[in-house]
């Protein structure tokens, strides 16, 4: 009896986790500037959609997928965004002059540490890289994960 009831909490907590979906309201945060100050919600730029990029600077995903963000940028200058990593600072310039050379250093692009993991319990992304758009007002727009993200954005931010 001990071990159905065991099983039947064992289906129910993955069915549950299988169906987490990323949130729908730009969630609470708090991540890292390169300079070690805090940035929250508090802090984002009004009045512009919220690009919210998850990113692994060893992943062969998002090198791709940055590369095609840098080649675009046009169209992402009136876009606030917010590229976040869980990797150690040491790293991360060097992912930016090997795949992005100058992305980070554009007036809208921001690169924040998740020095506290918090990222991936809180968004729920599926895979590297994890792509949200926000809208002005907090709402999601269009969520993406893995190669094709860019693309898919660059459409949605032209609407």
């Amino acid at each position: 009896m001990k071990f159905r009831n065991l099983l039947l909490i064992l289906l129910l907590a993955l069915t549950f986790q299988v169906k987490a979906q990323q949130p729908t309201l730009l969630p609470q945060f708090t991540f890292y500037r390169l300079d070690g100050k805090a940035f929250s919600n508090t802090d984002i730029k009004q009045g512009k959609k919220n690009l919210f990029i998850l990113f692994d600077c060893t992943c062969e995903h998002c090198q791709r997928e940055s590369k095609i963000l840098n080649t675009n940028y046009a169209k992402f200058k009136d876009v606030n965004i917010y590229m976040i990593t869980m990797d150690e600072g040491y790293i991360i310039p060097q992912f930016f002059d090997s795949y992005a050379k100058g992305l980070n250093a554009k007036p809208n692009v921001l690169v924040l540490q998740d020095k506290k993991r918090m990222f991936i319990p809180t968004f729920l992304p599926k895979q590297y890289p994890a792509m949200y758009l926000y809208s002005p007002a907090g709402k999601l727009l269009l969520y993406q994960s893995g190669d094709g993200g860019i693309k898919k954005m660059i459409t949605a931010v032209g609407k």
